[in-house]
């Protein structure tokens, strides 16, 4: 059995990460589900969540909304609809997107409008959480 395993994360608009890691937390959709080396092989479906992973000391947060992650190999592959590294994160930024939206949803707004500010709300609200996130290791 290997000692570590290779995270890639990978979104439509590019390739976030590719690391060789000790322990990867995934926001599966029925619940957080922790991955070692010498997992089963699998594939999981992703919540909009928080992704944690840990390599020596280092440990390392993204905030990941949706998509799929395949294990395989010692190899797990996260293939996110979009993904943020925690430093990456604006926090002032994400504040003034959830005030927008929730703006929207406050207004007359047809039903589209409504459906994109309840996405940017979900969004704004994860990326902020990452922003804020005290380690759980």
């Amino acid at each position: 059995m290997d000692k570590k395993l290779r995270l890639q994360i990978i979104t439509p608009q590019r390739p976030v990460l590719d690391k060789e890691v000790d322990f990867v937390a995934l926001p599966a959709y029925e619940g957080e589900m922790g991955v070692l080396p010498g997992h089963i092989q699998y594939v999981a479906k992703l919540n909009y969540g928080i992704l944690r992973y840990k390599a020596g000391e280092e440990e390392g947060t993204f905030a990941v909304m949706g998509g799929f992650a395949e294990i395989e190999h010692n190899t797990v592959s996260v293939f996110a609809e979009d993904a943020a590294l925690e430093e990456e994160i604006d926090e002032e930024a994400e504040k003034q997107r959830l005030e927008q939206a929730k703006a929207t949803l406050s207004g007359k707004g047809n039903e589209l409008d409504i459906e994109l500010a309840e996405i940017e709300i979900k969004r704004a609200l994860l990326l902020l959480k990452v922003k804020n996130h005290k380690s759980k290791f």
